[in-house]
């Protein structure tokens, strides 16, 4: 009987602290914000990689989503104007060596969007009463007057909006606007090589090509795990990795069949920067492409030298080089590129 007392004192005393909790808790009523962000944005701006291709051809597409989060049905069918800053500062601080996407390359579209004071100035989004989405928009209509071989940047920046909104934490992005063509990507190498004048020189493993427009039908093959991503190729000598100096691709594809229709040697090309590997400046250029030390990039005719229908690349090819073997090639080159995305 006491132990039976006890228990019901006990669940009157948690009944009564229940009750005490609940005559505490009010109902949440409507007094939220209405915000206004970037889709995907932050504070600092993050960056949205937004490749195009390198066509003459017009291309559209959205470089900002701009989405107002509405407090109540009240606030949606609300006008809001929104100010967001075309921030060249942004652009630079993600990346020093973006350049800014000049305004004579690209026009402004979307509804409900205009812009004034030119690259650095400022975009208006308007949006209309149940509106809460607004996409600002650009064209671009010939993307090969862009520099294929750099990045190019846009800013978004919120900066003010109607006196009912706020100012979301996401409000700020940039947009890294590349030209590519069909080949543009990131590849991994693997294959055998072998060097006739010093069979130590072996193959050392798969390597990570980056294969960068600089054309229609032209990419540099930059060989990212080399002195910091540089054109060329790494093999083991004696279980040591080295390269070969002045050495490095440049590939040409066919479009209408997907075949490798030619290469040549990144440091004959007199066009090329200079890179660690060597200067291209001291090359022959066309039709043989030599570089200084006399090195040149040949085609194997006897590979399957084309593109895959999963983009893998199958090459074939050779180093020649006359001044340490006469006739025919110093090393030979059996590679599959296994394709595994954009770059």
């Amino acid at each position: 009987m006491n132990m039976k007392s006890s228990i019901l004192v006990l669940l009157s005393l948690t009944v009564g602290f229940t009750a005490c909790i609940k005559k505490e808790v009010t109902p949440l009523k409507d007094e939220g914000l209405t915000f206004v962000k970037v889709l995907g944005g932050s504070s600092p701006a993050v960056v949205k990689s937004n490749p195009i291709d390198f066509v003459t051809t017009s291309q559209t597409f959205t470089v900002c989503d701009v989405r107002k989060d509405a407090a109540n049905a009240a606030s949606l069918n609300r006008a809001t104007t929104v100010t967001i800053k075309d921030d060249t500062a942004a652009v630079r601080a993600a990346n020093p060596n973006y350049l800014q996407l000049p305004t004579n390359l690209y026009t402004l579209t979307g509804s409900g969007v205009t812009k004034s004071g030119g690259m650095g100035g400022n975009y208006t989004v308007t949006f209309s009463p149940g509106d809460f989405v607004k996409e600002i928009k650009i064209t671009v209509p010939n993307a090969q007057l862009l520099n294929p071989s750099r990045l190019y940047g846009l800013g978004f920046t919120i900066t003010g909006v109607s006196a009912d909104s706020k100012i979301s934490f996401e409000k700020s992005i940039v947009v890294e606007i590349g030209a590519k063509n069909s080949w543009d990507g990131v590849y991994e190498m693997s294959g055998t090589f072998t060097d006739v004048v010093f069979p130590a020189f072996v193959y050392l493993g798969a390597q990570q090509y980056s294969l960068i427009t600089i054309s229609a039908t032209r990419c540099i093959v930059r060989n990212d795990d080399l002195n910091g991503g540089i054109p060329g190729y790494i093999f083991s000598n004696a279980g040591a990795g080295t390269y070969y100096g002045s050495y490095g691709l440049v590939i040409n594809f066919n479009p209408a069949t997907n075949a490798i229709s030619d290469i040549h040697n990144y440091y004959g090309d007199p066009s090329l920067p200079a890179t660690a590997g060597g200067n291209p400046a001291a090359g022959t250029g066309a039709p043989l492409y030599a570089s200084s030390n006399g090195r040149r990039a040949v085609l194997d005719p006897s590979g399957v030298n084309a593109v895959q229908s999963n983009k893998d690349i199958v090459i074939k090819h050779w180093l020649v080089q006359p001044s340490v073997v006469p006739n025919g090639p110093r090393s030979f080159f059996d590679e599959r590129w296994k394709y595994l995305g954009p770059r």
